[in-house]
């Protein structure tokens, strides 16, 4: 899979965990196109799973399980943070590294969501080079992974998502949790 293919796998990702509004629900025909990964159909079957799924629904039930999942779901929220540190203050810590890093590699984000929000994350990733995008997902895969189980895409379709995250880290060499310490000790910040 080249890396452009897992660039744009996290930017589809990013774009399907948004609330399935109704520009969400009117874009779901034109998303199948995007999701063309010949090198690694594997996560193109999760998200084409997802789409199928969410076609079958109504959009009152979409949103239902959308609310029901990320924002009444404490162990399947967005914010990878939050599954570690909860409202600690270490969790603070992560977000402002999580901020100074996008900073410093020229990806700004709003005051709009928390930098630890999954789908800015995959945005980031979206837009920067692998070896700057494996520090800071290395750190947070224990959240993800613990997000991803539970989200059974058997019962929720959000878990093809989940799915297909995991699949795309595991193709640029992150499928193995680093201790925080040897990220921090391995990023450098420059204000």
């Amino acid at each position: 899979m080249s890396f452009h293919e897992v660039q744009q796998a996290f930017q589809v990702c990013s774009y399907l965990l948004s609330y399935p509004n109704k520009e969400f629900l009117e874009s779901i025909e034109e998303l199948k196109e995007d999701i063309h990964f010949p090198s690694f159909l594997s996560i193109k079957e999760e998200l084409s799973q997802f789409l199928h799924k969410c076609k079958q629904m109504s959009p009152s039930k979409l949103i239902s399980v959308y609310i029901n999942t990320f924002d009444f779901g404490k162990k399947s929220n967005l914010y990878v943070t939050y599954m570690s540190n909860g409202e600690q203050r270490e969790r603070g810590m992560d977000l402002l590294f999580l901020k100074n890093y996008y900073k410093i590699h020229g990806f700004e984000v709003t005051d709009q969501e928390l930098p630890d929000y999954l789908p800015i994350m995959l945005e980031f990733a979206g837009h920067v080079d692998q070896e700057i995008i494996i520090p800071v997902f290395s750190r947070y895969l224990a959240s993800i992974k613990e997000i991803s189980e539970n989200i059974n895409p058997e019962d929720n379709h959000y878990g093809h998502i989940m799915k297909a995250i995991l699949l795309a880290l595991e193709v640029i060499g992150i499928s193995k949790t680093v201790r925080r310490s040897e990220t921090l000790c391995s990023t450098s910040f420059s204000g």
